[in-house]
């Protein structure tokens, strides 16, 4: 603990990149050089002592001790135990979602054109994420244990991140600010939930989160590796998941600001920080250099251009701040205190004070895009990356309460006040997680009762929401027979002109190109039941009605002459 009442780590040996040389303890010379003894070729000091008597066997060299593990990290496996344990409690209570089922069955079709040289839909164009990194992976998973294995790799990406979360914290900060912001991120309902959910967001918070850290300690003595490896995980982070672009600058500025060294000006610091950018940036280039123009595309339709939602602004906000609004006030106090702090220190407490400012605002990004773009779509997936750089602000300021008290009696007083803070976060979070894993319906009684009418083939089937069922029934059938309501389109046949939409499904109804239509009346309600209608009108006839967990009502109807298996 230093004089101010801080509980800091002690500071790397070795000097930070790129930082200003300073001379060094004359016992800290290099070989050689004046004032030092010389030395012989096995390293030791040359000289009339130093000179072993013939035949006399030499002194045995002692080893290094064995690594242990540090005691500090105790307390962080309590932390992954209790966030393995409410997430997976979330992973094993529903059916897959339909961002689950769309990414683990596009990873199946990746898998098939890389080996095999099948067919794929070009996913590139409208997916939020290169199809070949993640789809890839997760179906990998699937197919070593199923959804649940799905599942559980998001899981670990989620607990790898919150491990880079306490040893960035903890070499900015020490050993109990790093707990604190280990607690604080688990705690968190977006956490639990990307931890049971088999979606990009889990790999691209986890990779991002592993990029932060390695900037950290590109400040406090990592040296070019951490500059290169912090570089192309950043550039990884972009491809794997679009939206994590937004916290690049974020990385740029710990880049900048963290570590010893001076005010925030010094330009040793944005050197570092330069350097890194050119890094992310080389390697960006060359991801999207090898990825070719739909790539370009998807990326510009999905992130750059993304059509705006009609939700209102305070919604939006009143969304992001039932999930991470406490941890934000949290951390705002910890930049106050900051800003106070630096008004006593001098020139290195103003990098402090700009570094804490830096990921208050990787914290608020996402809810302050989303407003810009007026939907809530994803929102409590993406605000859990700001709520990774955030957390490390909250957990200096919740070890600044306990240490500050230095009496017994009064950091007993600041360990209650912590928990007064990291258990309602708890308790509120496993509530929300609960709650976001169950908006979706179980569609197992769904899937049960559309799988007679599905057979490999040329048949084509009309399903709202067909990548559920098309997961769940990919070894009966092909990608190709799948479609949704959403933008369909049909050339007629006799007179060669293009249709669209509601018009281009009732076409295909009436010349009975849909061998099973399943309406759900939820997305697409207004489409539904214009083509409700037709499908009557045409002689589709109503094979079942499903009730599926408590929401899910599916009417599963079945063209003329078509029968189960």
């Amino acid at each position: 603990m230093s004089a101010d009442g801080r509980w800091i780590r002690p500071e790397s040996t070795r000097r930070p990149i790129l930082a200003p040389l300073a001379p060094g303890p004359a016992d800290a010379r290099p070989a050689g050089a004046a004032g030092a003894p010389p030395r012989g070729a096995d390293g030791a000091t040359s000289g009339a002592g130093s000179r072993r008597r013939p035949g006399r066997p030499a002194e045995p060299v002692p080893r290094p001790p064995r690594p242990a593990l540090r005691p500090d990290l105790l307390p962080l496996f309590a932390v992954l135990l209790v966030q393995g344990v409410l997430s997976y409690h979330l992973l094993v209570s529903n059916t897959a979602f339909v961002d689950e089922g769309t990414y683990i069955y596009a990873g199946y079709q990746e898998i098939a054109n890389l080996v095999h040289g099948t067919p794929v839909a070009t996913y590139e164009t409208f997916f939020s994420g290169s199809p070949l990194i993640y789809p890839v992976i997760v179906a990998l998973a699937d197919m070593a244990g199923g959804l649940t294995g799905a599942r559980l790799l998001s899981l670990l990406f989620m607990l790898s991140a919150t491990v880079a979360v306490h040893l960035a914290t903890r070499r900015l900060y020490g050993s109990l600010a790093a707990f604190c912001a280990a607690a604080c991120f688990a705690a968190l309902g977006p956490t639990q939930f990307l931890g049971g959910l088999a979606t990009y967001d889990s790999m691209g918070l986890a990779v991002l989160a592993w990029a932060g850290y390695l900037a950290v300690r590109l400040t406090t003595g990592g040296g070019y590796p951490s500059l290169v490896l912090s570089g192309l995980l950043l550039a990884l982070a972009g491809c794997t998941k679009y939206a994590a672009l937004l916290w690049v600058p974020v990385v740029l500025g710990i880049a900048v600001l963290a570590g010893p060294g001076g005010p925030p000006g010094a330009w040793f610091r944005w050197k570092r920080g330069l350097l890194l950018m050119f890094t992310f940036l080389l390697a960006l280039a060359a991801a999207a250099g090898f990825a070719g123009e739909r790539y370009i595309s998807g990326f510009d339709h999905t992130t750059l251009k993304r059509a705006p939602g009609h939700d209102a602004y305070g919604y939006v906000a009143g969304e992001a701040a039932k999930w991470v609004g406490a941890l934000l006030v949290v951390a705002l106090v910890g930049v106050v205190v900051q800003l106070v702090a630096a008004r006593r220190r001098g020139p290195e407490g103003w990098s402090e004070f700009w570094l804490a400012v830096v990921l208050l605002v990787g914290g608020v990004l996402a809810p302050a895009n989303q407003i810009r773009i007026h939907t809530w779509l994803s929102l409590q997936k993406h605000v859990d990356f700001g709520a990774w750089f955030a957390c490390i602000v909250a957990g200096l300021l919740l070890a600044r309460i306990v240490t500050v008290l230095r009496s017994r009696a009064h950091v007993a007083v600041g360990i209650v006040a912590v928990a007064l803070v990291v258990v309602p976060l708890g308790y509120a979070g496993s509530g929300q997680g609960r709650t976001m894993f169950g908006e979706w319906t179980d569609s197992k009684d769904f899937v049960a009762a559309l799988d007679p009418y599905v057979r490999k083939g040329t048949d084509r089937y009309l399903v709202e929401n067909y990548n559920v069922p098309a997961y769940y029934l990919r070894e009966s059938s092909n990608w190709q027979q799948w479609k949704d309501l959403v933008g369909v389109y049909r050339r007629d046949p006799a007179t060669g002109t293009q249709q669209t939409g509601v018009p281009a499904i009732q076409a295909g109804i009436e010349a009975h190109e849909w061998k099973v239509v399943v309406l759900d009346f939820t997305q697409t309600g207004d489409t539904d039941r214009a083509i409700q209608p037709t499908l009557k009108q045409a002689g589709y006839r109503v094979a079942t009605v499903v009730k599926s967990g408590e929401r899910g009502r599916y009417t599963i109807y079945v063209a003329p002459d078509y029968d189960k298996q």
